[in-house]
Parts: structure tokens; C-alpha cells; sequence
């Protein structure tokens, strides 16, 4: 009797086990834009004491930005242990059609080794604006190059959807990608600018649409209707506030096998910093508690 009931035991302590790793967990990485601690009230200056915010907040890290140093942002991250998942770098196409970039880039890459760093490129062209077909073909051989610069130190390139630049819209960014054919190459969905440059409807199909490329998904607090008429104020508001349903967003990528980065947006809200983050941080722990119970 005692084998068989130390058997059955150990049979339930084995289901059980199994039915705790089928658990639904939201566990991706959950980061803040590097605007959440330089342009929002009250934001704290310097890296040191900007990178202790974010950890007290708890989030998994904070992004690079073009207009600053990188390793001075790197070294105050690394001296609290968090993470800069991903970095914003512009690309632009210029009139005489010639790829023009920031070399510092790649001194950054190096750097970046199994970091798992993603660059997030907004592109810019005047002249081809209403040539695409053109300056994709252009900007492909430029973002192959820095790509293929980029695949021995594990660093992934992904194009940011971003309005009135050239790649404006989710589908543009997914053709892109196809064309320049690079396996660390992809695309991000990012939330506010689409709604800003589509509109709300559709918005579920777009999203399916880039998993297969999906490397990053920028989300914020915002205001369901017509998006494209709102401002900033409307379309970028601390996470869980307004009346679009990101967590719709978050489960639906997530249920179809997202395990990407989230990152949060943060432009031009008027709140003050702490408090914005804290929201935004309490929000995302509700939706992991949301996703969890199946909800």
C-alpha cells in the first residue's frame, strides 16, 4: 500500500510540475524609452541616478539614444544591472542618393557583443519620398551592409515605423524587410505612430502581419476613435491609461508567440516622472496577473 501511494505521489508531484510549466506567463522584456527619464517632468539628471529610477520602477532596462553617449548610458546601466535592449539610430538617403549614417554605430555593436542589443533605425529621405520603389532598393544595400556588419556580434537591426518619415506605415517596414533579406533583420510594431498614420481600424491584422519579422513593440496609454486626428496628448499616455486597449494588443502578439521586447513610449507626456513610470509599471504587472488567470 505504502508503494502504491508513494507512487501515486510521485505521479501528482510530476503532473503537477508539468501543469506549472504549461503556465501562461507574460515574461517578456519590459523596457522603458530612453524619453521616459530626459523629457518628462521631474525626471531626474544624469545617467547614474536615471538608471536607479528605472530600476526602483522595475523595469528590465532603459534604450540608447542617438543624441547621447552611449557608453556612459551603458556603464550607469551596468552599475545597477539592468539591460539596454535596444538603441534609436537614424538613417538617412540623401538627395544624390547615397546611405548616410552615424559611424558610431558600429563602435557601439562591438561593444554590444551577446548583449542582445537591437538597433530600432528610423529612415529619412526627402527626394524619395514619392519614389519608394527606388529608395527601398537604396536603402536595402545600406541596411544589408550595416546588418551583415552587425550579425557576428549578435546584433539584430529592425526598422521603426515612424510618421512623416519614409517608413511610415507597419506594411512599408514588412516589404522592407523582405527585400533586404537579412536574418537580423525585422521590423517593429509601434503602436502610437500607427495609429497617428493609419488609424485605429484594422489595427489586429497589422499586427499578425509582422510576426514573422517582429523584433519590438512599442506601447503607451491611448486614446481609442479617430487617431489620426488626435495629438501626442492623446496618443501617448502612461501605460493603462485611455480608452485603446493595449492588453488587447500585448495578448493577442503574445497568444500568437511573441516572445519579443515590449518597450514603453513616453514622448511629451506631462506628468511627472516617477509617477508616470510607476503607473505604467503597475500596469504591466496587471497585465501578466490578466494573462496568467487566462484572461
Amino acid at each position: 500500500m505504502k508503494k502504491i501511494i508513494s507512487v501515486t505521489l510521485i505521479s501528482c508531484f510530476f503532473v503537477g510540475c508539468s501543469v506549472q510549466k504549461k503556465r501562461k506567463e507574460l515574461d517578456n522584456v519590459f523596457y522603458c524609452f530612453n524619453n521616459g527619464v530626459r523629457t518628462l517632468p521631474n525626471a531626474p539628471e544624469g545617467f547614474d541616478a536615471q538608471a536607479s529610477l528605472i530600476k526602483k520602477v522595475g523595469f528590465d532596462g532603459i534604450s540608447g539614444h542617438i543624441s547621447e553617449d552611449y557608453f556612459q548610458r551603458r556603464a550607469s546601466l551596468d552599475k545597477v544591472g539592468i539591460a539596454m535592449p535596444e538603441i534609436y539610430w537614424g538613417m538617412t538617403l540623401t538627395d544624390e542618393g547615397e546611405i548616410t549614417y552615424k559611424e558610431e554605430i558600429k563602435e557601439i555593436i562591438k561593444d554590444a557583443l551577446n548583449r542582445d542589443l537591437l538597433v530600432a533605425l528610423f529612415l529619412n529621405a526627402k527626394r524619395f519620398m514619392d519614389h519608394k520603389t527606388e529608395g527601398d532598393k537604396l536603402f536595402a544595400e545600406g541596411i544589408r551592409e550595416l546588418a551583415d556588419f552587425a550579425a557576428p556580434y549578435h546584433v539584430k537591426v529592425a526598422i521603426y515605423p515612424h510618421v512623416n518619415n519614409y517608413c511610415e506605415e507597419s506594411a512599408h517596414s514588412i516589404e522592407m524587410v523582405k527585400l533586404i533579406d537579412r536574418d537580423n533583420v525585422g521590423v517593429i510594431f509601434n503602436t502610437c505612430h500607427l495609429l497617428k498614420v493609419e488609424g485605429e481600424e484594422g489595427w489586429e491584422e497589422k499586427a499578425l502581419a509582422t510576426l514573422p519579422y517582429l523584433d519590438m513593440v512599442s506601447i503607451n496609454g491611448s486614446d481609442s476613435g479617430n487617431t489620426r486626428e488626435m495629438g501626442w496628448d492623446r496618443l501617448i499616455q502612461p501605460l493603462g491609461e485611455g480608452t485603446f486597449d493595449t492588453y488587447k494588443l500585448v495578448k493577442l502578439l503574445k497568444d500568437n508567440g511573441y516572445d519579443g521586447k515590449f518597450g514603453l513610449q513616453c514622448y511629451n507626456i506631462k506628468q511627472d516622472c516617477e509617477v508616470a513610470l510607476g503607473k505604467s509599471m503597475k500596469t504591466w504587472r496587471s497585465y501578466q496577473e490578466k494573462y496568467a488567470a487566462g484572461e
